[in-house]
């Protein structure tokens, strides 16, 4: 039967939050670094601040981490509460995953480093009497640990743990930790891997950048794109973490890779046109309020309506990739935009009077856009460019109240 023991989720902390979705993905690069094909299933908040989980060859290995983002101005002990906390934590976790699994791995991050022990008593005031290096320095290396400190660190812990369960109607563990022989806790120790004096989240941050630049799954379609593919991953975490299903709020090695799939199609913000913004200021401009067929009916009375339809299909058309392009293409509509009105501001413009006359003006509409476009591209990306999505924005623009062949009074 499943022992009781005190729930221990956390909550987003700011900064805190941040380094622990950083380092969850810190943890999945890596891990598809070592083999691409591994199975993983990753999350924040869950048991402990960062859980891992990977499968090869249909064996199951976890690991849970635990993130401490504190500034510098002090170091840790084996006393210090972050820490022996979340020993207290770890021991729980160990004990409840060992019975499915003996592939159990801890781990403690933190900014801070390690200090010296300074205590001579147990809070019980049981005198102790402490190696010469800290004791976390020595759980750190496991070189040469000896069983008085072995027994020490279980002391402390058994203290610990039962001031935590004291007010509590459960005792946890509590008896299995007390009747824990030396090689016993020695083995739970050793999965725990201490990493101190470790990168900040901004560090860090860098860090992980440079992972995403060097990872298997990066090609030449992801230069320059490492940010947007890190802000993929962070927005993947976070969305996870706000499931209430234990199983939705993990991150699957798959998500990891459709997201690189997906930042291919992605432009860097620095190579975006920055008339995109433009796009919303012209929306508020608007006083012609006609659609594409009253404007085209406006000077052509006797077209017909298979070719109005037509138009207006083209115009859906655009409309509908608008929605699902990114921001690269708003620039490409603003540019377009700006072709054809420098073209209806000529004096030498004549507005059309026959269906010849609109296939004439359009054609000279969309040589001049495809002209300045290509101008464009050699300090822009536009995702798409084409000749056919661009013949699409004009009639885009014509139906979206921008364009018109005449000069319409506001009504």
């Amino acid at each position: 039967m499943a022992v009781e023991t005190i729930n221990r989720e956390a909550g987003d902390s700011g900064k805190g939050f941040r380094l622990q979705l950083i380092r969850a993905i810190k943890l999945m690069l890596q891990t598809i670094q070592q083999d691409r094909s591994t199975v993983f299933f990753t999350a924040v908040e869950n048991l402990e601040d960062v859980s891992h989980q990977t499968i090869v060859d249909g064996e199951v290995s976890n690991y849970f981490e635990e993130d401490k983002n504190y500034d510098l101005n002090g170091n840790f002990t084996i006393f210090s509460p972050p820490v022996i906390n979340t020993l207290v934590s770890f021991y729980d976790i160990y004990v409840d995953q060992f019975r499915t699994s003996n592939s159990v791995y801890l781990g403690f991050y933190t900014t801070r480093d390690v200090g010296k022990e300074r205590k001579s008593k147990l809070n019980s005031g049981k005198e102790i009497a402490l190696p010469e290096k800290p004791i976390l320095e020595i759980l750190q290396s496991f070189d040469d640990v000896s069983d008085d400190t072995i027994n020490l660190v279980k002391e402390i812990l058994v203290e610990e743990y039962a001031s935590q369960y004291k007010e509590k109607s459960k005792s946890g563990n509590l008896e299995t930790l007390r009747g824990l022989s030396a090689d016993r806790f020695k083995e739970f120790l050793r999965k725990i891997l201490w990493h101190f004096g470790q990168e900040d989240e901004d560090a860090l941050k860098q860090t992980v950048l440079k992972d995403i630049e060097y990872s298997p799954l990066h090609n030449n379609a992801h230069i320059g794109k490492e940010k947007i593919i890190f802000c993929l991953l962070m927005d993947k975490l976070s969305e996870r973490q706000n499931s209430k299903n234990l199983v939705d709020k993990l991150v699957h090695s798959s998500d990891v890779k459709l997201i690189f799939k997906e930042a291919e199609s992605q432009i860097p913000d620095e190579s975006i046109d920055p008339t995109w913004r433009y796009i919303a200021e012209l929306e508020k401009d608007v006083t012609d309020k006609r659609n594409l067929k009253e404007k085209v009916l406006s000077v052509i009375e006797d077209i017909s309506d298979r070719r109005i339809r037509l138009l207006a299909r083209k115009a859906s058309g655009s409309k509908y990739e608008e929605r699902e392009a990114d921001k690269s293409f708003l620039s490409l509509k603003y540019r377009v935009f700006e072709a054809c009105e420098e073209y209806f501001s000529d004096d030498g413009y004549v507005a059309p009077e026959s269906g010849n006359d609109l296939d004439a003006v359009l054609q000279t509409l969309l040589s001049k856009a495809v002209e300045d476009i290509s101008k464009l591209k050699t300090d822009y990306k536009y995702t798409i460019s084409n000749d056919k999505t661009i013949e699409g924005i004009i009639w885009n623009l014509f139906d979206g109240c921008f364009l018109a062949f005449d000069e319409c009074s506001d009504e």
